[in-house]
């Protein structure tokens, strides 16, 4: 079975299927700090707002605010991220320190002195994650290319180097640039080793968050030497594409038309009139269409999968009507992991995204 795939750039969150055409990103990159300045994270932050834009996010986005500005920036978009719902994102690039197992984002006027200063002078990383929870969106995706170095003097055995796990609400991924306790490099080019694999997959058409999140991992791994490996903590319960697939339309290549050799012609017999006997005209009974009937369309990668609706005699096609409920659809093909799901059909037509992932 072959489907015709349409271009679209959306959100998609599957086993609740939720639809969420909202997306709102705040984006910040701190460079210009008074010790230890960095070069990259301006051009991290600038870069990742324009991309994301390009993906249909609305950006807020700064660089090198001190704490004050920093703090108003989380209220206002957590403000924000409350009134429209749909996905949230947060990226933040600079530096980032844990003390006692807490981490904080730095600040450009930063200054404190000693580890009981910290929480004075720096922004907990705890302030993003509540105003997140606090939105109460279905999913959040937080990118923190933090931990370049730590500014802070290690006087006491509270500070370590780089960043601690953290702990976040349902729906919600959290991406380090790099591994717990561990240094990531601020880079030589325009880009940190991080923000630039992010950049170049991040907009690769059917792939789900976490295979961008790999391929980056991947790609940081290989170029440090394996001296920076990028990790992930999720409680994501669905699929969540930056990009759907793309579709490549090749059209039916015509079939050739038969040699027909030249013969004679002969006459052509005179044929006698037959009499077709008189039928009475039948009425065509209507096919009766429920009128809550919605469409159900699975766009697949690959295209040509099997889609199959298992709690139904209803036969899937592109576009299927059905009446609402809940279906549980399989999409298959050989040499791929088959995936079931259930999807919600309400009072809207739905359009969503499978993509299976290749047996090895």
């Amino acid at each position: 079975m072959k489907f015709l795939i349409t271009v679209s750039i959306g959100i998609l969150f599957t086993l609740s299927t939720v639809h969420a055409n909202s997306r709102t990103a705040l984006v910040l990159g701190n460079s210009d700090y008074k010790t230890m300045p960095l070069t990259n994270p301006e051009n991290d932050a600038e870069d990742i707002a324009s991309k994301l834009e390009s993906l249909g996010f609305e950006v807020m986005f700064e660089k090198n605010q001190n704490q004050i500005e920093t703090k108003k920036l989380i209220r206002k978009f957590a403000q924000k991220l409350k009134q429209k719902g749909g996905v949230g994102l947060f990226f933040y690039a600079g530096h980032g320190l844990q003390i006692d197992g807490k981490n904080y984002l730095v600040p450009v006027d930063f200054s404190a002195t000693a580890a009981y200063e910290v929480a004075d002078a720096a922004i907990d990383a705890n302030l993003i994650t509540g105003a997140m929870e606090e939105a109460a969106n279905p999913m959040n995706i937080i990118l923190l290319d933090a931990c370049r170095d730590n500014p802070f003097p290690r006087k006491t055995r509270s500070g370590s180097r780089g960043l601690a796990r953290m702990d976040s609400a349902s729906g919600t991924i959290i991406a380090y640039s790099t591994s717990p306790g561990d240094v990531a490099a601020d880079g030589e080019g325009r880009n940190s080793p991080y923000t630039s694999h992010l950049l170049k997959h991040i907009d690769a058409p059917g792939l789900t968050i976490e295979q961008v999140f790999k391929r980056v991992r991947v790609g940081v791994e290989d170029s440090t030497a394996g001296k920076q490996l990028p990790w992930e903590t999720s409680s994501l319960r669905g699929d969540f594409y930056f990009k759907t697939a793309q579709a490549q339309i090749t059209p039916p290549t015509p079939e050739p038309l038969p040699v027909v050799a030249a013969v004679k012609s002969q006459p052509i017999p005179q044929a006698k009139p037959v009499i077709a006997p008189q039928i009475q005209p039948q009425q065509i009974q209507p096919v009766a269409v429920d009128p809550n009937a919605r469409s159900l369309s699975v766009f697949t990668n690959p295209e040509d999968s099997s889609v199959k609706i298992l709690n139904s005699n209803t036969a899937y096609t592109m576009g299927v009507a059905l009446k609402p409920g809940d279906y549980r659809v399989e999409v298959s093909k050989e040499g791929y992991a088959a995936k079931k799901q259930w999807i919600s059909i309400d009072d809207r037509d739905i359009e969503i995204q499978i993509t299976l992932v290749p047996e090895y």
